[in-house]
């Protein structure tokens, strides 16, 4: 499950990068896609922060 978050966080991020600088869109499109993305890192970001270590484990040095 981690993995696919990290995955799509990545993937997010890639894809955000892109549109900002590579992409050549402009308006609604540049728009959809940014907030696209902007969904997928923000989406797949929460998850990691839900699905972490509880606190006793990382205090201990387990991961």
């Amino acid at each position: 499950m981690r993995f696919l978050l990290w995955l799509l966080f990545t993937a997010g991020v890639l894809v955000n990068a892109f549109v900002n600088t590579l992409s050549g869109w402009t308006g609604a499109a540049h728009v959809a896609a940014s907030v696209v993305s902007g969904v997928l890192v923000l989406g797949s970001a929460v998850g990691l922060w839900l699905t972490r270590a509880p606190a006793a484990d990382r205090a201990r040095g387990a991961v």
